[in-house]
């Protein structure tokens, strides 16, 4: 990854990807036709093609998701195909071909697809421990975010929620602007780099620090936490506007409805075990608003106009 610690501006807006989008369509083995673009008619659609933005490949997606896809399809008596993107940046083209219907993303995945695709917020699904951590070396004479001036920081990936966009709001607050630490994108080996030296500090989700420091054993021994934001909007599914009104509303309505056997679902595999005590709940766009501003500060807000 680079080792910039300025997210690349994205001006690009919905109708940017339209060239995009007819390509992508246009290389399908099966183009079917698209669906009316008015968000006001009753559509029920034959099918949904669900995608996540941080999982590619349909392996990932079958092992991660296949109970909660097969669950949902139960529930709502509809067919849910899987349909992999690489990325959310893939996903808003085929939002656009309206080729993808029902997406899974995180807080900032949400913003840039709410604004390259007018995806429409649906149902969150909380995390009771969702928040971002700075760690430092255990005994290290860093002893405050301020006292990162200077110093080389590890973090997860450009417009990650908890492991770029919250952290540098955090330094920012903290009286640091990007100009005094270098960021090094380094997602997993960041903790790696923090252990070997090769970076002062590494910041992510509380998460990854189980998995990665706590049940290792690291924590106290060779890493330890420096600071700790504010809990983090949920995690979310999104649609895609063309599905209609009347067939949005009856999605959340049935998904709110099944949340129980949802969930369940959602966290049958290892992967999702941070869902295990999870709620869902109906969101609307203005749940976002706090991250929505973090991007303004930073000054990368035109990323997500």
């Amino acid at each position: 990854m680079s080792d910039h610690h300025i997210l690349k501006r994205l001006p690009l807006k919905r109708r940017a990807f339209l060239g995009y989008g007819t390509l992508a369509l246009a290389s399908c083995s099966v183009v079917q036709p698209l669906r009316s673009s008015s968000p006001s008619e009753a559509i029920r659609p034959d099918r949904l093609r669900f995608a996540v933005t941080d999982l590619s490949g349909l392996g990932a997606l079958q092992q991660d998701f296949g109970a909660f896809r097969e669950a949902l399809a139960d529930r709502l008596a509809l067919p849910v195909e899987f349909f992999p993107v690489e990325n959310y940046s893939a996903a808003a083209p085929a939002m656009l071909a309206n080729e993808l219907d029902f997406v899974m993303a995180g807080p900032s995945e949400y913003l840039l697809l709410r604004a390259r695709a007018e995806a429409i917020p649906l149902v969150g699904v909380t995390r009771s421990d969702y928040y971002t951590l700075f760690m430092t070396q255990a005994g290290s004479d860093i002893r405050s975010l301020a006292d990162l001036k200077g110093k080389h920081i590890a973090m997860r990936t450009e417009g990650s929620t908890a492991g770029h966009i919250v952290p540098m709001k955090m330094l920012l607050d903290a009286g640091l602007s990007p100009d005094d630490y270098t960021v090094q994108m380094l997602n997993r080996e960041g903790v790696e780099a923090l252990r070997t030296g090769a970076v002062e500090a590494w910041t992510d989700s509380f998460s990854r620090y189980i998995e990665l420091v706590k049940e290792p054993g690291l924590e106290g021994t060779e890493i330890e936490v420096l600071a700790k934001s504010e809990p983090l909007p949920p995690d979310l599914f999104l649609v895609n506007p063309s599905l209609g009104e009347a067939f949005i509303a009856e999605l959340r309505s049935q998904m709110l409805n099944n949340a129980t056997d949802l969930l369940a679902a959602l966290s049958a595999s290892e992967a999702n075990a941070k869902y295990l005590e999870s709620d869902m709940i109906a969101v609307q766009d203005a749940d976002y608003k706090a991250l929505r501003d973090a991007y303004y500060a930073i000054g990368q807000g035109s990323a997500i106009e």
